[in-house]
């Protein structure tokens, strides 16, 4: 007995990429990116966070100005004796030595 059963072969459906909708996702994507960068940078320049900039300073601008402290440092005493090395330390003034690494904990905490 023989039975003629046709055999056809059985495929998957295949699924066609929609470019359009993944163009789309990504232009929302970078709308959302770039407004939130904006907003951030509202807010940082309203709440004063960052310092102003002024545009005109230059670095031989900023080399120019006087170092009061880099002057006292200079007119210390060439001797050696015990004597002159404690009238310098005393003359020299450490208060502000940890300022700028108060500044950079302050900045790294907000």
């Amino acid at each position: 007995m023989e039975t003629n059963i046709e055999q056809t072969p059985i495929t998957m459906p295949t699924r066609e990429t929609s470019w359009g909708s993944i163009v789309g996702i990504i232009v929302v994507i970078v709308i959302l990116l770039i407004g939130s960068l904006y907003f951030w940078g509202k807010e940082i320049s309203n709440n004063g966070t960052l310092p102003s900039v002024d545009e005109n300073i230059t670095a031989e601008d900023i080399l120019a100005q006087p170092d009061t402290i880099i002057k006292t440092l200079k007119n210390q005493s060439t001797s050696d004796d015990i004597a002159s090395i404690k009238t310098d330390l005393n003359a020299t003034d450490l208060s502000g030595l940890n300022n700028g690494l108060n500044n950079i904990d302050a900045e790294l905490n907000n």
